[in-house]
């Protein structure tokens, strides 16, 4: 694994449920004897919840720092910067992580040091593929799709070592979530993690979107 090495303490984090993206309607044809060529539906941008397209974008996490820190990666052309917009209930500080090739963003809360955050790792061969999404599929014991980014984006995600959560402790509180997130047009697979339990993870998978560039 990909991620930095810390020392997890338990912490119980409360974590609110996302709404899910509704699908878009049918293209419509004319009616005229020469109908005109279907048009396929547009997709609302990627910052945009279609169930609610007059709210505001969620807030970016550690925006300017992120932006910074791609900005030096070695792989920065081929690893667009992604940002949290939710801290799952765990407010905490961010700051730089090392990935090797790449550029990272942690967030130290008051008990637990890099509680969570955010990587485009350094490019490895897998990364550039084909096939990505057969193949966290079949890495990883969980998978997702992330709507909220730009499609066709997906994570698969476990405990650190693609290992599933173990039945006695099914949250996983106190141990190493990890997720692999593969983004559309992008090269590198975006590491995602948490050691704030399951639910938390996965909130904050749902919550990535876009960073900035400039």
């Amino acid at each position: 694994m990909r991620m930095p090495t810390t020392i997890a303490l338990p912490l119980i984090v409360t974590v609110l449920a996302l709404a899910g993206c509704g699908s878009q309607p049918d293209a419509e044809h004319s009616g005229t004897e020469a109908p005109a060529t279907p048009q396929a539906p547009v997709s609302p941008p990627a910052h945009v919840d279609p169930d609610h397209p007059d709210a505001p974008p969620p807030v970016p996490l550690a925006a300017d720092l992120t932006r910074n820190e791609w900005a030096t990666a070695q792989n920065k052309g081929e690893c667009a910067p992604l940002v949290l917009t939710s801290d799952g209930g765990a407010p905490a500080e961010a700051r730089r992580a090392n990935f090797g090739g790449g550029w990272g963003i942690a967030f130290d809360t008051e008990d637990v040091r890099s509680a969570y955050g955010v990587a485009g790792p350094g490019i490895v061969g897998a990364d550039r593929a084909d096939g990505q999404e057969a193949r966290l599929r079949g890495q990883w014991p969980y998978f997702t799709m992330l709507e909220n980014l730009p499609q066709p984006s997906f994570a698969g995600y476990g405990l650190e070592g693609a290992r599933p959560y173990r039945e006695e402790v099914p949250d996983g509180v106190s141990e190493n979530s990890l997720a692999y997130v593969h983004v559309a047009g992008q090269a590198c697979t975006y590491n995602v993690w948490s050691r704030l339990g399951r639910a938390h993870l996965e909130v904050l998978m749902q919550s990535l979107r876009p960073g900035p560039k400039e």
